[in-house]
């Protein structure tokens, strides 16, 4: 074998660091190189962690991954926060279908003070997943809960109903979605016309029962709230207790609650009374 041959290899591994040194330090204009953010918690580009693969995504998704999961004895450093954001962030980039990625992430990101960065995740997943009702399932839990929109949310639930896996499944995706744009409107008068809205338009049984029970429930509330302000006009003094509606002649008797719940009576308005 010449010599030229057996210099090749060398040569060829000399130009791989390099051009691993040349991807880790180089950056674009007005963006920072790697940041060293506690003892050994360097996270590496997603191109990088490829090429230490040796061009395996799906490798180095799982390895970013194990590392995301692994860290946890100072997960409260600020330090440790950043190491955890940017390394499950990273894997999604490598692997957005990365199962374990996208729930752990939603977990300890979306509900441990970094929902933006968890959503982010989760809407690649959504899109990488298009069999898994899962990752739109709290991708629409968390655009109510930190987003604040109804909409968007309703909007993933309705398309997690899509891949459910059971009529059930999907019936109670559906209603979810529903009852999170229901609890979207000021006022008791607007809420019942949406769900009256819906329960008409709906060809889903199940869904059509359970809105049914809903719509009874705030035509309830819509007559504790008529029935009140027209004892305030007759009286010109605001309600005290429910029973002075009884007392007064205004109400014969309470609405009864077909989900069994009940109202309350709190701050002077009547209110549907939760399970919480």
């Amino acid at each position: 074998m010449s010599k030229r041959s057996n210099i090749l290899p060398l040569l060829t591994a000399l130009v791989l660091v390099a051009a691993f040194i040349a991807l880790v330090w180089w950056s674009p204009p007005g963006k920072p190189r790697l940041e060293v953010l506690g003892e050994d918690r360097v996270v590496l580009p997603a191109p990088v962690q490829v090429f230490l693969a040796a061009g395996d995504r799906y490798l180095a998704a799982n390895i970013e991954n194990f590392r995301a999961m692994s860290s946890g004895t100072e997960a409260n450093l600020p330090a440790e926060r950043e190491f955890r954001l940017r390394s499950f962030d990273t894997a999604s980039q490598l692997n957005p279908c990365h199962e374990d990625n996208y729930y752990v992430a939603n977990a300890i990101l979306t509900w441990g003070g970094a929902p933006e960065h968890g959503i982010d995740i989760l809407r690649r997943a959504t899109h990488c997943r298009s069999w898994d009702y899962s990752p739109p399932f709290f991708l629409g839990l968390a655009q109510n809960s930190f987003l604040h929109d109804p909409a968007k949310a309703r909007a993933s639930l309705e398309l997690a109903a899509t891949r459910a896996s059971s009529e059930d499944q999907a019936s109670s995706l559906h209603r979810i979605g529903v009852m999170m744009e229901a609890g979207s409107y000021q006022s008791t008068a607007a809420s019942l016309a949406f769900l009256r809205h819906e329960m008409e338009s709906t060809h889903d049984q199940r869904l059509k029962a359970m809105l049914e029970k809903r719509v009874q429930r705030m035509e309830g509330l819509q007559l504790l709230e008529q029935a009140q302000a027209e004892f305030e006009q007759k009286t010109g003094r605001p309600l005290q207790a429910p029973d002075e509606l009884l007392s007064s002649g205004v109400l014969q008797a309470f609405p009864s609650d077909p989900m069994r719940l009940g109202y309350e009576f709190e701050d002077g308005h009547f209110r549907l009374r939760s399970t919480d």
